[in-house]
C-alpha cells in the first residue's frame, strides 16, 4: 500500500508521458502502418494515381509538433547528441534537400518529412526512455501484429493475397507480411536474451515459432534466405561464446568467416554453375521474378540524373508519364519500386546521395565494431539482405525496415559515443536500468559491451 501511495503521490511528468506515447506510437505505426485493417479501401488499384493518406498525416503531424516540444524542452542533450553523430542526421536533411531538385516537390517533402519524424522520436526515445520501457512497448506491438496476423487468416478473406493463394494477413501483398514477421522474430530474440524469467523466456520463444509460421505461410523467397542467414549467423556465434572459453572465440569467428568467403570463391570460380541452380530451390527464375530486367531498367533511368537523382521518394509517382513508360516498356506490367534499395538510393539521391549512405554505412559497421555486440550484427546484415530483392530502407509507408534501421543505428551510436559524456545538467533516463534477473544481461557502458553484465542499479 506504501508503494501505491507513493505512486499516487508522485507528480506527472507530462513530457515523460509524452515521450512514452510517442515511441509507443511510432513503433505500432512502424509495424502495422496508420491504415485500418481489412478495409476495402486498401485493396482498390494503387497504380491508377497518387492519393492522400489521411491518417497519416494525422499521426506524423501529431508526432512532429509534441517531438518538437520535448526537443525545445530538453534542446541541449538532444542537439548535443545529433552533432555528434552526424551521418544519419545528413543524411535525413540531404533527403529533405532533395525537394529543392525533383518534379514534385511537395510530395518530396511530405515522405522526407515523416522520415525526419521518426529520426528525431527514435533519438528522443533512446536518449530519455528507460530500456524496459522500450522492450515492454516492443513486445506489446510485436505480440499484437503476430496474434492478429495469425488469427486474421481464419476470419478475413482479405488475409489471403488473392494473386499467390498464400498469406498476407493484414498487409496489402505477401512480401510485406513476411519482411515484418522478419522484424517481429529479431524482436522476440532480443527480447528473450533481456530477460531471465522463466516464462517470458516461453512466451517469447512462442513468439519466436509463431513469426517463423508467418514467414513460412507467406512463401517469401526473400525473407526465408533472411531466416536461413538468422539462424545460421546464431549457431556460429552461439559456437563463438563456446570457443571464448578458450579465449579463441573471435579468432574462430574471423577463421569461419574467411573459411566461408574462400568456399564461396572457389565456387565462383570453378563450379559457377552451382549458383545457376539455387534461383529455382527457392521458385525463382535467372531474372529473380523479374527482378533483373526491371534493375536493368533502372540503370538507364539513373544515368538520366545520375549526380542528384530524382528526388526523395518521387520517381515512381503512379499516374505519372514514367510509369506509363515503364509499363509500355514492359507490356503493361506495373511496379512501384526498383525491387534494390541500394539502387532506390541512387535512382532517388543521385550518386551524391549514394556515398552519403556509405559514409552513413561505414559509420554504423565501425561503431558496431567497436561496440561488438552480435545481435546488432545479425540485425545490420538481415536488415541489408532485404533490402536487396526489395526497397525497403528509407521506404515511409511500409517502415519497419527504416524504424529498425534507425533504432539500431542511435541505439550503437548511443553506446559508441559514451552519452555520458557529453555535457548536460539533465537526468538522462536511457543510462538507469535495474539489474533484476530480468536484465542481468544488459549493456555496460564502461567498456561500450552489450554482452556484459552489469551490477546492481548500475548506469550503463
Amino acid at each position: 500500500m506504501k508503494f501505491l501511495s507513493d505512486k499516487l503521490n508522485t507528480p506527472i511528468d507530462s513530457f515523460d508521458l509524452l515521450l512514452k506515447f510517442n515511441s509507443f506510437l511510432l513503433i505500432y505505426v512502424s509495424f502495422f502502418t496508420t491504415r485500418i485493417p481489412f478495409s476495402p479501401s486498401n485493396y482498390i488499384n494503387s497504380f491508377g494515381g497518387e492519393v492522400s493518406n489521411i491518417q497519416n498525416q494525422i499521426v506524423y503531424l501529431f508526432l512532429f509538433f509534441s517531438s518538437m516540444l520535448i526537443f525545445v524542452k530538453r534542446f541541449h542533450r538532444i542537439l548535443t547528441y545529433i552533432r555528434s553523430e552526424k551521418f544519419l542526421t545528413i543524411f535525413v536533411f540531404l533527403c529533405l534537400a532533395s525537394a529543392l531538385w525533383t518534379d514534385y516537390p511537395l510530395l518530396s517533402i511530405k515522405r522526407s518529412f515523416q522520415l525526419f519524424v521518426t529520426y528525431i522520436v527514435v533519438v528522443e526515445a533512446i536518449l530519455y526512455i528507460k530500456p524496459k520501457i522500450l522492450l515492454k512497448q516492443l513486445l506489446i506491438v510485436v505480440s499484437l501484429y503476430v496474434f492478429i496476423n495469425l488469427i486474421s487468416t481464419r476470419i478475413s478473406p482479405y488475409a489471403i493475397d488473392p494473386k499467390f493463394g498464400t498469406w498476407r494477413g493484414t498487409e496489402l501483398h505477401k512480401n510485406h507480411l513476411a519482411q515484418t514477421s522478419i522484424y517481429c522474430l529479431l524482436s522476440s530474440i532480443i527480447l528473450f536474451h533481456f530477460t531471465q524469467s522463466k516464462w517470458i523466456k516461453i512466451y517469447n520463444l512462442v513468439l519466436m515459432l509463431s513469426s517463423v509460421f508467418l514467414v513460412y505461410r507467406a512463401h517469401s523467397s526473400s525473407a526465408v534466405i533472411v531466416l536461413a542467414m538468422i539462424l545460421f549467423l546464431g549457431a556460429i556465434f552461439y559456437a563463438e561464446s563456446i570457443f571464448n572459453i578458450l579465449k579463441i572465440g573471435r579468432s574462430f569467428l574471423g577463421f569461419t568467416f574467411l573459411f566461408l568467403l574462400c568456399l564461396a570463391f572457389i565456387f565462383l570460380i570453378f563450379s559457377s554453375e552451382v549458383f545457376g541452380l539455387v534461383p529455382g530451390y527457392f521458385g525463382k527464375d535467372m531474372t529473380l521474378s523479374g527482378r533483373v530486367p526491371i534493375w536493368e531498367y533502372v540503370g538507364t533511368e539513373i544515368d538520366k540524373k545520375l549526380l542528384l537523382g530524382y528526388g526523395f521518394a518521387t520517381y515512381w509517382i503512379m499516374g505519372s508519364t514514367r510509369i506509363l513508360l515503364f509499363a509500355d516498356y514492359f507490356e503493361g506490367f506495373k511496379v512501384n519500386q526498383a525491387h534494390n534499395g541500394y539502387l532506390e538510393i541512387v535512382l532517388q539521391l543521385g550518386i551524391v546521395g549514394f556515398v552519403f549512405f556509405l559514409f552513413l554505412l561505414s559509420a554504423f559497421l565501425y561503431r558496431l565494431f567497436k561496440v561488438n555486440n552480435n545481435l546488432a550484427i545479425i540485425v545490420l546484415i538481415s536488415m541489408l539482405t532485404l533490402n536487396f530483392t526489395e526497397s525497403v530502407l528509407f521506404k515511409v509507408g511500409l517502415g519497419t525496415t527504416t524504424f529498425c534501421f534507425f533504432a539500431a543505428y542511435t541505439l550503437v551510436s548511443y553506446f559508441y559515443l559514451h552519452p555520458i559524456e557529453l555535457d548536460s545538467n539533465e537526468p538522462n533516463n536511457f543510462i538507469e536500468i535495474e539489474n533484476s534477473n530480468r536484465y542481468e544481461n544488459t549493456l555496460k557502458l564502461t567498456n561500450y559491451n552489450f554482452n556484459k553484465h552489469i551490477s546492481k542499479n548500475s548506469r550503463y
